[in-house]
């Protein structure tokens, strides 16, 4: 069989072909090999079929690594393959390497099959998807809400994956190589809407909702499982705008869509609320003078894009001092913040004043992280939270960042956020 079909939401890679032969020699004993190479195709769901007559096909020993033969495409395979009696393993794939993301899904096969004498042994190599692909929208009111934003998903590895506004057009899915055991991906939010707020928002998604994957899997995510999460702004009776998160996954062996858990790991409201995060604000009354844009509570990793931890400050009477004070389950990160007071001057238990500060300016540097910090009198400034992410990403826990703002006239107005590293 040298025409096979497999639907696709990519365009048609380019076909290779030819063939090599090596390491023939040995028993005078023979047998015929009739392969075919299938895949187990996608839904409907993911239209755009093409011919997969590229596919290169190799032939292994018995041990899987010694190469007997191998064919650049399905194309150059003979009908008929003659080989020494014994045990092959065979495998085929999507020309090229799979890489963490890319454009279009990538397929891998394998089998086994005995050549005996003087028979033809038909086999067949079933490819299956091993990457998934995330997909996200966007409803009318939310592209005409924001001019910009940035939707990271964290599958806790070395990597997070990142997309960003496109010019008001929903994205095309990015297809994605899912760590090993996966049960979890964090999504977190950052949009500046046209007036200049930030709203940002983290969620959990899970498949404890799932009943059957591409792989028989019911907790991890992995190849075939396309994740399509909808973004949606919510005007609350107040005035303030949150985000709606929805997801679902489309199981691509079976059709079904299953509705998958979103768990809210914090509010989504573009400011503070009303009420003060931590308990007593010393100068309610500077709510008026002072903007402090922390973002929400969130997930985070090592991989985590920084920019979400960009925390707004604004103060109309000019900026008097922004101190900073972290507070942590992790007694490995109490021992780092203590040995930074010690290294640098810099004491991020007690409370670290930013303003004017070159210490924490030498502090980051020397962290590969540099920022700069405001002076007496500026207006505005954005402390970036997200320069902890490396940091953090390997302390296990909850680390709480306490803020407290004042302006030039002495007004106050404090703020925290918990992130959470597991």
């Amino acid at each position: 069989m040298k025409s096979y079909k497999l639907l696709l939401g990519c365009a048609a890679l380019l076909a290779m072909t030819g063939c090599v032969s090596e390491d023939m020699t040995g028993s005078s004993d023979k047998g015929v090999l009739s392969l075919d190479v299938s895949t187990r195709q996608p839904t409907a769901t993911r239209a755009g079929e093409y011919e997969v007559t590229d596919f290169p096909v190799t032939i292994y020993k018995e041990d899987g690594t010694t190469r007997v033969e191998s064919y650049d495409a399905v194309d150059a395979m003979p009908e008929k393959i003659r080989l020494d009696v014994g045990t092959y393993v065979l495998e085929a794939h999507t020309p090229g390497t799979m890489q963490r993301q890319m454009t279009y899904p990538y397929y891998k096969g394998t089998a086994t099959s005995e050549i005996l004498k003087d028979v033809t042994t038909q086999t067949t190599i079933v490819c299956k998807q091993q990457n998934g692909s995330i997909e996200v929208n966007y409803d009318e009111d939310f592209l005409a809400l924001f001019t910009a934003w940035t939707i990271t998903f964290d599958d806790g590895g070395d990597q997070a994956l990142s997309i960003k506004n496109t010019n008001g057009n929903d994205p095309a899915a990015v297809y994605w190589a899912f760590g090993e055991n996966v049960d979890k991906l964090t999504v977190n939010f950052r949009g500046t809407t046209a007036d200049g707020n930030t709203i940002t928002a983290s969620k959990l998604l899970t498949k404890d909702q799932a009943t059957e994957t591409y792989d028989g899997e019911t907790t991890n995510f992995g190849g075939g499982d396309a994740v399509v999460v909808n973004f949606t702004p919510v005007e609350a009776t107040t005035g303030k705008v949150t985000i709606s998160i929805s997801a679902n996954i489309v199981f691509t062996e079976t059709s079904e869509t299953v509705t998958i858990s979103v768990v809210d790991n914090g509010t989504l409201t573009p400011e503070n609320p009303d009420d003060p995060q931590t308990p007593d604000d010393p100068t309610p009354g500077g709510d008026d003078a002072i903007t402090l844009n922390l973002p929400n509570n969130m997930t985070v990793s090592a991989a985590t894009d920084k920019s979400l931890g960009d925390t707004y400050i604004k103060c109309e009477k000019g900026i008097k001092s922004i101190s900073v004070s972290i507070q942590s389950t992790s007694d490995e990160m109490i021992e780092s913040l203590s040995d930074l007071n010690t290294n640098y001057g810099v004491d991020f238990i007690g409370g670290a004043e930013i303003v004017d500060n070159s210490d924490v300016v030498q502090l980051f540097a020397d962290l590969n992280q540099p920022l700069s910090v405001p002076s007496q009198g500026d207006i505005d400034y954005t402390f970036p939270i997200g320069n902890f992410f490396g940091l953090l990403g390997f302390l296990s826990g909850e680390h709480t960042f306490n803020l407290v703002v004042e302006d030039m006239d002495g007004n106050k107005k404090s703020g925290k956020l918990i992130l959470t590293v597991d």
